[in-house]
């Protein structure tokens, strides 16, 4: 007896190349007993609506990247259905956060020995998973928004393991440290400084761990501050980031909480797992045991 899947597809993840992998990942899928159906997104809120649309036992699979991922998780997390993201963004960090291969025909191919784990989601904004926006990477704002923005707009010819590097040296030019307040689950905590990341599974911009102790499991958020460190000390802190070792308590401080609040005369651009969000919201909350994937088994 085969089993269905819907395969959803960010048609413009690694500016279009996932559409060149429709016929291939369905090929693996079907010859592993899967009974496929396509959905190309037309845009971000259509992805959260096929997987808001489906049933609790429907399997979704992904192709695409973070972005996709967090827009699917949004609409599965309402459904209650199953997710199953496979690598086919520039960055895929969720499938780096899982333990998932980065191969995309791998993943594929090991879904069908993949188990189901439930995993906490983030929320930016108020009210619930339908009025805020949910990511389960990482949101960002200060040094690393401007970051990502230049990040997105790299030429093709910039690796991928190299773009968020890219987007960090042009950002040096023009990014300053500024005043922070930040209310962790009802403590204040006050800054001067460039950047504030938010995460859930604490990774982004293609393998940093920018939240190097964060967990999906734990019903919390980290919070890692970056403060007014001397400008050149960015460059110099990059290799720590791809290893989790940059936080030392004192120049890049870390905190834990359910609810995160930003105050700040002027919060600026806000992203979530890559994308940014339409309005800057200034609470984030963890939202425990809230998304079902598959994958991998160890």
């Amino acid at each position: 007896m085969t089993r269905p899947v819907t395969l959803v597809v960010n048609p413009a993840a690694r500016k279009g190349a996932t559409l060149r992998m429709i016929d291939p990942v369905t090929d693996i899928l079907r010859a592993h007993g899967w009974r496929v159906d396509v959905v190309v997104t037309r845009s971000a809120d259509h992805a959260s609506q096929v997987a808001a649309d489906a049933n609790v036992d429907d399997l979704l699979v992904t192709l695409g990247g973070d972005g996709l991922y967090g827009r699917v998780a949004a609409g599965a997390v309402v459904s209650g259905c199953l997710m199953a993201p496979l690598p086919a963004g520039r960055g895929h960090d969720l499938v780096r956060a899982l333990g998932g291969p980065g191969d995309m025909r791998r993943a594929a191919q090991l879904l069908a020995v993949a188990r189901e784990r439930r995993l906490d989601v983030g929320l930016a904004g108020d009210g619930d998973p339908s009025t805020a926006t949910v990511f389960l990477g990482v949101a960002t704002l200060g040094y690393d928004s401007m970051a990502n923005t230049y990040a997105n707009d790299a030429p093709r010819a910039v690796p991928s393991s190299l773009v968020y590097a890219y987007g960090g040296a042009r950002t040096l030019v023009h990014a300053r440290p500024r005043p922070l307040t930040l209310v962790v689950d009802g403590v204040t905590h006050e800054f001067t400084g460039w950047n504030v990341a938010i995460g859930n599974s604490g990774r982004f911009g293609a393998g940093m761990r920018v939240n190097p102790d964060a967990s999906m499991s734990d019903g919390l958020l980290d919070v890692t501050v970056v403060t007014d460190i001397p400008r050149w000390h960015y460059p110099a802190m990059l290799p720590r980031l791809f290893r989790g070792t940059h936080v030392d308590g004192v120049r890049v401080r870390a905190l834990r909480g359910r609810e995160i609040r930003v105050i700040t005369p002027h919060v600026g651009d806000v992203y979530a797992d890559g994308d940014l969000l339409e309005a800057s919201p200034t609470t984030f909350r963890a939202l425990p045991d809230a998304l079902r994937v598959l994958v991998p088994a160890p």
